[in-house]
């Protein structure tokens, strides 16, 4: 692509996508980082809510109107250079998975999103994600 040096094997490495939001208060963008061999399916699975009516700040808080701009592949490790700022540290895939699935289970009950099949999708994800039954655990 590049040519950053060797790509290394899949199975091995940590991806991560950097996510931009819109309007957040605390945060211009989020670094989710996750196992390599699972990113086709997380990648997907945050395309589809990325473009979804529910990926508005009114659904999703502080997260709403998100937009992924960055997927980082395969890396066998990363250093963060600034242990202050929030920004520079990684969110594991579980602890964003959380704060995403909290923010449309509380839609879910209030009923203002109704039946939707895409959420019902999502949620799903969502809580495999959280759990990590989704994510093969080491």
């Amino acid at each position: 692509m590049f040519g950053f040096g060797k790509k290394a094997k899949k199975p091995d490495g940590i991806d991560v996508l950097i996510i931009k939001t819109e309007e957040a208060k605390n945060r211009n963008f989020y670094q989710v980082a996750f196992p390599s061999v699972v990113a086709n399916d997380i990648l997907s699975m945050l395309q589809k809510l990325e473009k979804s009516k529910m990926n508005k700040q009114e659904f999703l808080g502080e997260i709403g109107g998100f937009r992924i701009v960055t997927h980082l592949e395969a890396l066998t490790s990363f250093e963060v250079l600034d242990d202050a700022d929030m920004e520079a540290q990684p969110i594991q895939i579980q602890d964003f998975a959380n704060m995403l699935l909290r923010r449309l289970e509380a839609l879910e009950e209030s009923g203002k999103f109704g039946e939707s099949e895409d959420l019902a999708f999502i949620m799903g994800e969502l809580t495999m994600l959280r759990d990590g039954s989704f994510v093969p655990q080491d």
